[in-house]
């Protein structure tokens, strides 16, 4: 084994003065949501006959996060139920990732969706 070593080490010789190499590692950051100014509101009107996964695909968003927060729509089924005129505003990160949306439904009520660590969504209210 220490003959080995001895090999490999006059193989691959290493001048003082010189660190080793260390393997390169990539590291991922994990997902989290960015605060304060790196979100960004969006404000549209829904125009009459669109539905959610049209004013994403309209804007460039993907339409994968109106599926996931139809999961998780509940009562009166806001994303499903739009109305013309109807005002919805999304907020994309830094990054542009959709990490929140709000719909205005009547009445001074908005329905919130937030997206989650694990990039689902729930409802907030």
């Amino acid at each position: 084994m220490i003959l080995i070593r001895w090999l490999r080490s006059l193989q691959n010789p290493i001048q003082e003065g010189q660190p080793e190499e260390q393997p390169q590692t990539t590291q991922t950051q994990p997902f989290q949501p960015d605060s304060g100014i790196d979100n960004q509101w969006r404000s549209y009107r829904v125009e009459p006959g669109k539905t959610m996964a049209q004013l994403f695909r309209d804007h460039g968003l993907p339409a994968t996060d109106v599926y996931a927060m139809a999961q998780v729509e509940g009562a009166g089924k806001p994303l499903s139920n739009l109305q013309n005129g109807q005002m919805v505003k999304i907020r994309q990160n830094a990054s542009g990732v959709v990490t929140g949306l709000t719909i205005d439904t009547g009445n001074n009520q908005q329905v919130l969706f937030t997206r989650q660590p694990d990039g689902s969504f729930i409802r907030a209210r």
